[in-house]
């Protein structure tokens, strides 16, 4: 599991170095960006009204990066007996360190991807985290009123993150 969960960790880490090189391209650009454009890897914090799709991969990308560090260090579980504040304050503070310090994030875990996936009621981006039974799968969620990205592990499941490209988020009933 510490393996597994060290290889992803430096996965993330290449594959967001990657990025960021001149030259490269993002498969999560948005429609707006026309394909062979440059990566545009904000440096800012997306703007809270309607961040772009890249934007949501990008925070998710901070989002597992945080969450994968603090595993590693916390006897390779995200969430271990369903404590979630520790793993919340670890996620929050990678993305306040980084560009994304406007994104919101609920002290309160959700349930799963189909419950993270709803659209905000407001505008803004928001960051949603679940974590399965077990403590070492994660789920986390870039969340706007429009649209979401998702990184989904649960290694009981399989050893592979699922990716879950930028779609429309579903409204609430």
């Amino acid at each position: 599991m510490r393996l597994i969960l060290s290889a992803i960790a430096l996965f993330a880490a290449t594959a967001s170095l990657a990025q960021d090189a001149p030259g490269s391209e993002s498969a999560g650009l948005s429609s707006e960006e026309p394909a062979s454009a440059p990566s545009s890897v904000s440096t800012a914090p997306p703007a809270p009204a309607d961040p772009s799709d890249a934007d949501l991969e990008n925070i998710v990308r901070a989002a597992y990066t945080a969450a994968a560090g603090f595993a590693l260090t916390h006897g390779n579980y995200f969430a271990r007996d369903g404590v979630f504040g520790p793993l919340h304050d670890a996620v929050a503070a990678g993305l306040s360190v980084g560009a994304f310090g406007a994104v919101a994030v609920p002290a309160e875990p959700a349930a799963d991807l189909e419950a993270a996936r709803v659209c905000r009621p407001v505008e803004g981006a928001e960051l949603r985290i679940a974590s399965n039974t077990y403590g070492d799968g994660i789920t986390l969620v870039a969340v706007t009123d429009r649209r979401y990205f998702a990184y989904d592990y649960d290694p009981h499941k399989s050893a592979d993150i699922r990716i879950v490209t930028a779609a429309d988020c579903i409204k609430p009933n």
